[in-house]
C-alpha cells in the first residue's frame, strides 16, 4: 500500500530486477533514480550490474538510510533542484534514469497537507478554463518523468520508469508537442494489482534519449514485462500532431480522422432515475412498484447504454419522464396542463430539489438536462460510451413513440430512414471500426466520448460502396422500414448535405 504523505508504492525487488533487464543494463551503467525510496531498483542495479555506479534522491531520511546500502543516496526534494546536478559521476558509462515515482496527483498530496509537492508551475501551458477545471494538474509520476526528459536531454540516456499506462500517453504526446530527442519508446504491461494492490493500467515505460537521432514519438506496446521477448501487440503515439491508440491501422484510414458530417449529441440526464425512470410493464411502474397514471405525452421509452451494447434496443423495458421538451424550458405550467405528472413530481420533490449537479441550479423545478428536438428524432444511431467495443445500432421507435436515449450513450437523430440505415451501415463498417480502434484507449473510464466521435468523418472513409448498400437495405428489411436504394446510393460521400437531414444542422 502507498505512503499517504509521499504517494509511494515502494517497488518490490523481483519487479524492479526484471524491468533493469528489459532495459538491458550494461555492467558500467550509471543508475540514479530520482524518488529511490528504500532503494529497490539501486538494489536491483547491484544484482544485474554489480559493477555499476548507483546514486539516489529520496526526501524520507529512513529510507533514504535503507537505500544508501546500494549505492549513494542524497536526502533531499526531487522538485527543488536540477535532477543532473544532483549526482557526481567517478565513472562515463551509460547514463539510466530509472525508477517508480509516486502515483499521485499534485492535488491529492495537497489535500494531505503533504510538502513533497511540485513547484506550481503550469508545465504543460494549459489556459482558461483548462487550468481552473484540472488540466494543468496532473500525475507527480509524470512530472517527475517529464522533469527528468526535460533536464538530462543534452545528452545520451536510457529512461525507465513504472507509471500508469495514461501517464505514458500524456509524456509522448507533450514530448511530441515540445520535440524533445527521444526514439524507441516502449511499454510494458504489468500487473498492478499483484504487484502495488492498485487497481490501475500500469506499464515499465522506457525511452532512449539522443540528441543525435531522428526523433521518433510512437511507443511499442508488450503485454508483460516478464514476457519481454515476445512481439509487440501495436504502437500507440503522436501521428501527424495527434495522438492515435494504434499508429498502424490510423495510417490506413487516417484520411477519414476530421470533423464529423453530423452534430453528435449525448443523451438525457435526470440524476434520480428512482423518480424519473421507471418499469415498462407496459403500464409505467416506479422502481418501488407503484403503478402510475401520467400523461402520455411527458413519458417516453428509455434505452440505456447496456441495452445499446447488448442488443436489447428493440426492447420496451423502461420508461422516462420528460417533464420539458427542451433544457431550460419552463415547468410551471405542468400544474395545468399535466396535474397528475405534477402531483407525481411534487410527491417525490425531495429526491429531485436534492439533486447534486450544479446544472440544475436556478433553472425551472424538476429540469431535466441533455435533450431537445434531436432528442424526439424517429430514428437515432445510438452507442454505448462506457464499453470497451463500438457497436452502433439503430433504434427505431418503440410502443410508436420515439425513444429517448440516457446520457450514457451517444446518438445521430435522422428524420428519414433511408439516412439512417445508410448511416448506420457505414459507422459499423470496417473501415470505420479500424479509425475508432486506432483513436480510442479502450482502458480508459469512458473509451468512447463525443469528442472521439466528432473526428469521424465518414465521407471520407475507405468504405466499399456496394457491401455498404447491402448492409443497409437488410438493415431496412430487418426494421420493415421504407428503403430507397438510388437514394442511398447518392447519398454515400455526400451525407451530412442533404437539406432533408434536418438534424445535421444543430
Amino acid at each position: 500500500m502507498p505512503n499517504n504523505e509521499f504517494g509511494d508504492f515502494q517497488t518490490p525487488l523481483d519487479l524492479a530486477t526484471q524491468c533493469l533487464k528489459v532495459l538491458g543494463l550494461p555492467e558500467n551503467a550509471r543508475v540514479f533514480e530520482p524518488t529511490c525510496g528504500v532503494g529497490a531498483f539501486l538494489e536491483a542495479a547491484a544484482k544485474v550490474a554489480p559493477a555499476s555506479e548507483r546514486f539516489g534522491v529520496e526526501i524520507n531520511a529512513e529510507y533514504a538510510e535503507v537505500a544508501s546500502q546500494w549505492g549513494k543516496v542524497t536526502t533531499a526534494n526531487v522538485f527543488q533542484f536540477a535532477l543532473p546536478d544532483a549526482a557526481t559521476w567517478e565513472t562515463d558509462g551509460s547514463l539510466f534514469v530509472v525508477g517508480n515515482p509516486p502515483w499521485v496527483t499534485a492535488a491529492e498530496l495537497k489535500r494531505m497537507d503533504s510538502e513533497n509537492v511540485p513547484p506550481k508551475e503550469n508545465i504543460k501551458k494549459v489556459k482558461g478554463l483548462d487550468a481552473l477545471l484540472g488540466s494543468s494538474n496532473f500525475d507527480v509520476c509524470e512530472y517527475i518523468i517529464l522533469k527528468a526528459l526535460r533536464e538530462f536531454s543534452s545528452k545520451p540516456f536510457v529512461l525507465g520508469m513504472l507509471c500508469k499506462t495514461q501517464v505514458a500517453r500524456n509524456v509522448i504526446d507533450y514530448a511530441a508537442s515540445i520535440a524533445l530527442p527521444i526514439a524507441n519508446a516502449a511499454v510494458y504491461r504489468i500487473d498492478a494489482m499483484r504487484w502495488f494492490d492498485a487497481a490501475v493500467d500500469a506499464c515499465w515505460f522506457t525511452i532512449e534519449v539522443n540528441p543525435a537521432a531522428e526523433p521518433d514519438y510512437t511507443v511499442a506496446m508488450h503485454e508483460d514485462v516478464f514476457k519481454p521477448e515476445a512481439e509487440s501487440v501495436g504502437r500507440f503515439g503522436v501521428v501527424d500532431s495527434l495522438l492515435v491508440a494504434n499508429v498502424d491501422k490510423y495510417i490506413a484510414v487516417r484520411d477519414a480522422d476530421g470533423k464529423s458530417p453530423y452534430v453528435w449529441r449525448s443523451g438525457l440526464k435526470h440524476d434520480a432515475s428512482s423518480v424519473f425512470e421507471l418499469v415498462a410493464t407496459p403500464q409505467p411502474v416506479t422502481k418501488a412498484g407503484q403503478t402510475l397514471d401520467l400523461e402520455p405525452e411527458y413519458v417516453f421509452p428509455l434505452l440505456k447504454c447496456t441495452d445499446i451494447f447488448r442488443g436489447r434496443h428493440r426492447e420496451h423495458t423502461k420508461w422516462v419522464i420528460v417533464p420539458q421538451m427542451e433544457f431550460g424550458a419552463a415547468t410551471n405550467h405542468l400544474e395545468v396542463t399535466a396535474p397528475k405528472l405534477w402531483a407525481y413530481l411534487e410527491s417525490n420533490a425531495g429526491a429531485i430539489d436534492g439533486r447534486k449537479s450544479s446544472i440544475y441550479r436556478n433553472r425551472p423545478r424538476f429540469s431535466v438536462f441533455g435533450h431537445g428536438d434531436y432528442t424526439f428524432a424517429p430514428y437515432k444511431i445510438a452507442i454505448s460510451g462506457l464499453h470497451k467495443q463500438p457497436i452502433f445500432r439503430l433504434v427505431a421507435p418503440l410502443n410508436d413513440q420515439p425513444v429517448v436515449l440516457d446520457d450514457t450513450c451517444y446518438l445521430l437523430p435522422f428524420e428519414d430512414p433511408t439516412e439512417a440505415v445508410v448511416v448506420a451501415s457505414i459507422l459499423n463498417s470496417p473501415q470505420c471500426i479500424a479509425l475508432i480502434e486506432s483513436l480510442v484507449f479502450w482502458d480508459s473510464k469512458r473509451p468512447i466520448t463525443k469528442k472521439l466521435l466528432s473526428r469521424l468523418d465518414i465521407n471520407k472513409l475507405p468504405i466499399d460502396t456496394e457491401s455498404v448498400l447491402a448492409h443497409a437495405a437488410t438493415l431496412a428489411d430487418e426494421y420493415e422500414l421504407p428503403f430507397d436504394t438510388t437514394k442511398a446510393a447518392s447519398l454515400i460521400g455526400h451525407l451530412g448535405e442533404s437539406a432533408e437531414s434536418e438534424f445535421a444542422l444543430f
